[in-house]
């Protein structure tokens, strides 16, 4: 009987002792895949384009948004929210097409005033010419390189003869449908000289006869940009004819003074017509 319970107590502590052993192997291997799990990296931000860009084409606001990014050293050449602005690609040209979500850096982009600039957004055959206009008559800021605009020139005239001796004033539109290159600022008025305020200087591409016609538009009156859609209609027609504004037809006192007749206000009375010299019309 002694010889049957030893040999069967010894199994039972080895059949124990196995089983703890085999409980502790595996809180050792279940406690490092706890411990080891990765922590969430720290990301930053780099300036991605929003859209396909061709090369050759105008870095807009509503073309470019911030992305996520691995916290991993970049070059200098990224731009990385915090470091630089959104502001500094904005305007400037791709020299080569950056494809929807890929990275822009200093190196795919030309700015204005930068070597190569012009050279890059060029059409071939076509002339860069600049003009300038004040804060107000450029749309207080809210046209950008890239845009098309139309250039209105507004200006007064001398009298003329069987006019009563009245200037008139006159708006025309001198260019349809130019593009913008570059959108500058310079400071109108003497250096040191209080009140100076801020002038904005547009580049626009045109056509070698067109240059011509800026160079004395900028000698004759108040020049305006006029901002074009980005859906283009079909303006054959409207395009045909020359659009030219007169003062008395945007003012109805001007209108009513150019033909020598005002109108007399007597009372509860109906108006009547009488000229200028104050005798009624007959």
């Amino acid at each position: 009987m002694r010889r049957i319970l030893v040999p069967l107590l010894a199994l039972l502590i080895a059949g124990v002792a196995a089983l703890y052993a085999r409980k502790w192997v595996e809180s050792r291997q279940v406690a490092p895949s706890a411990t080891a799990a990765p922590a969430p990296r720290p990301e930053k931000a780099v300036l991605v384009a929003a859209i396909d860009l061709p090369a050759g084409s105008f870095v807009q606001p509503g073309n470019v948004r911030w992305q996520a990014w691995p916290d991993v050293d970049l070059p200098p050449s990224y731009f990385v929210k915090g470091a630089r602005s959104e502001d500094e690609a904005v305007g400037a040209v791709v020299r080569y097409a950056v494809a929807k979500g890929q990275p822009l850096t200093d190196g795919g982009l030309v700015k204005p005033g930068e070597r190569g600039f012009l050279a890059a957004v060029l059409a071939p055959g076509m002339r860069a010419v600049s003009v300038p206009v004040d804060e107000a008559s450029a749309n207080a800021g809210l046209i950008f390189p890239g845009d098309r605009v139309d250039l209105v020139l507004a200006q007064s005239l001398a009298a003329e003869a069987g006019e009563r001796g009245r200037a008139r004033r006159v708006a025309e539109t001198v260019l349809e449908d130019v593009r913008v290159l570059a959108m500058g600022r310079r400071l109108k008025g003497a250096e040191g000289e209080e009140g100076s305020i801020q002038a904005r200087t547009v580049t626009l591409e045109v056509t070698p006869a067109d240059a011509e016609r800026v160079a004395l538009v900028t000698e004759l009156g108040k020049l305006t940009l006029s901002l074009r859609s980005l859906a283009r209609a079909d303006e054959t027609a409207e395009a045909a004819t020359a659009r030219v504004t007169w003062d008395d037809a945007v003012s109805r006192a001007l209108g009513a003074g150019s033909n020598g007749k005002v109108l007399v206000l007597r009372g509860g009375q109906k108006p009547s017509a009488a000229t200028s010299g104050g005798e009624p019309a007959r």
